[in-house]
């Protein structure tokens, strides 16, 4: 176990950093407590379906002006999403831009066959989302008849960058509030 407590620099951006050697071993389990996902009654209808909210977000800028490595937390967004998927709903992702969901890569639980396995199922859509912004005024925002069962934001620093301040995002889990729609989030997910 390394006991360099630095943080780790980050060489695709200046003055950007990783956690530290010393916090990946203790607090970045190379494997989740999951133990399985059965639904026997799983929603088979079609018609609903959950949109995601992931972040384009690669960096956090800190107080010091120095930048945080991140993005979405692997096990705040690909555990639920595992849950929801195996429970009979298809997931929309998207991101405020279209852009790719970043992640904290450096906490992916390497030695968990059911998060790769996830993952790798969603990896088109997450590396390809949908433009929230476009997908919202569409038709001139969502309706009572927009398929959306819930809305699901998940937790990781990235999500602190600009979620909490889109108004699209406001006016997303606005519209799922008033029609009586689930919204689901973790973390920092939760700080809209």
């Amino acid at each position: 176990m390394s006991q360099d407590r630095a943080p780790a620099a980050d060489q695709a951006e200046f003055n950007a950093w990783f956690p530290s050697p010393y916090s990946l071993t203790q607090y970045v389990p190379s494997k989740t407590d999951f133990a399985g996902a059965d639904y026997p009654n799983a929603y088979k209808g079609g018609k609903w379906k959950i949109l995601l909210i992931g972040t384009q977000e690669r960096y956090l800028k800190m107080a010091d002006g120095k930048f945080f490595s991140t993005g979405n937390h692997p096990v705040e967004l690909l555990l639920p999403l595992l849950h929801l998927d195996a429970a009979g709903f298809d997931v929309d992702v998207a991101t405020l831009s279209g852009d790719p969901v970043k992640f904290e890569v450096w906490a992916f639980p390497q030695e968990d066959d059911a998060i790769k396995k996830i993952h790798k199922k969603y990896e088109d859509k997450l590396r390809s989302p949908l433009n929230l912004e476009q997908l919202w005024s569409k038709d001139g925002g969502f309706s009572s008849s927009t398929p959306y069962i819930g809305v699901f934001i998940p937790g990781g620093h990235g999500v602190l960058s600009g979620v909490p301040f889109s108004k699209t995002v406001g006016d997303v889990l606005r519209w799922a509030h008033a029609n009586d729609r689930y919204y689901i989030t973790l973390c920092h997910g939760r700080q809209h």
